[in-house]
């Protein structure tokens, strides 16, 4: 038995930032996120015994052999990977992990917590363990956060693992709850049928970026903290826009979340997208760098029927958009037939075959 899940990827458009110490655990966050129609896979194969670990990564075409969990190295193109097996696999157990992705890397769109989402659903499939979807982001989560020190709040876990519309509240002293947001069909067709995603090409590194807010953050009447404020009060504009059927609503709380997020630090800003936002501004109604910004993909809301004109323009300035669809399942894992010995070994042999080269 092969196991099989699938995650979506996340866009933020109201409070991404606010789910991230310090400012969650100080004073409390508010973010709103959406499960996108994009997914990230993860596929699990236990190996015979005394077999090895075996991790291969589709798109960055990268893999790593190690004879036992603890023998996985730390860094490296696949260290994400490395840390969950670590943490997941049983002793003496051996494994097959192959992960890819519908969107690239940089994207905005919480790419690495969907990964490892999937990858924690994929793994508990295989070794028979059974999780809440919060539990299986919390778990995600707690692998880049604590156990490999990455920069960022949880907001892309909870997204990947939970889809739909999501309203998650960071309370002060820390702890989260996270519900639903209960949008009617009308709505989320109106969303849908407004909305683009537009990738300019060029990518954002967020553990950067979140060092300078960070570093912002604690300097003496800081333009970040009052940001962060920002931020949090249109996510709660937000999701009462949306509970309320209230398209405008939601849009100028988008357009009031990018302007928040361009205040946290200049390196949340993109020139890229500054040009975007200049050749549609009288096609959209807002429109909002997705993630920690600097690059990356924009959400944007067009005005009634104007969608395909926004389309026309984005190509125009030599951008790719792709239509917006929800994705309301979350998480999800089933179970395949298992690679042939034959398909194991071509893996193995990439892999080997790349250590050697």
């Amino acid at each position: 038995m092969r196991a099989f899940a699938r995650a979506p990827v996340r866009v933020d458009p109201a409070g991404g930032g606010t789910d991230a110490p310090p400012f969650c655990v100080d004073h409390g966050g508010k973010v709103v996120n959406f499960g996108v129609r994009r997914h990230v896979f993860a596929r699990a194969q236990r190996l015979g015994p005394g077999e090895e670990i075996l991790i291969y990564s589709d798109d960055l075409d990268a893999g790593i052999q190690a004879r036992s969990a603890a023998g996985l190295p730390v860094g490296g193109r696949l260290e994400l990977l490395q840390g969950f097996v670590r943490k997941l696999l049983p002793p003496g157990e051996s494994v097959l992990l192959v992960t890819g992705s519908e969107v690239p890397p940089g994207s905005g769109l919480g790419g690495s917590g969907a990964l490892g989402v999937s990858v924690v659903a994929a793994l508990d499939r295989l070794f028979g363990v059974t999780r809440s979807k919060d539990d299986i982001a919390a778990v995600a989560n707690e692998v880049e956060r604590q156990d490999l020190g990455y920069p960022g709040g949880s907001q892309d876990s909870y997204g990947a693992a939970r889809g739909g519309l999501n309203l998650l509240e960071y309370h002060q002293g820390g702890g989260m709850t996270p519900r639903s947001i209960e949008v009617t069909e009308e709505l989320i067709r109106e969303i849908e049928e407004s909305s683009l995603l537009v990738f300019t090409g060029a990518a954002h590194v967020s553990g950067s970026i979140h060092d300078d807010i960070r570093s912002s953050y604690h300097e003496p009447s800081s333009k970040t903290l009052e940001a962060m404020f920002e931020l949090r009060g249109e996510a709660e504009r937000m999701a009462q826009a949306l509970e309320a059927g209230d398209l405008e609503g939601y849009a100028r709380a988008l357009g009031g979340s990018c302007r928040g997020l361009y205040n946290l630090h200049e390196s949340c800003d993109s020139a890229e997208h500054r040009a975007v936002f200049d050749r549609l501004e009288e096609l959209i109604l807002a429109g909002k760098t997705c993630g920690a910004g600097g690059g990356g993909f924009l959400l944007l809301c067009a005005k009634p029927g104007r969608r395909e004109e926004c389309a026309a323009a984005v190509a125009e300035l030599g951008a790719e958009s792709w239509p917006f669809e929800f994705d309301f399942e979350g998480v999800s894992v089933t179970e395949e037939t298992a690679w042939t010995e034959e398909e194991v070994g071509s893996y193995r042999g990439r892999i080997t075959g790349e250590a050697q080269g």
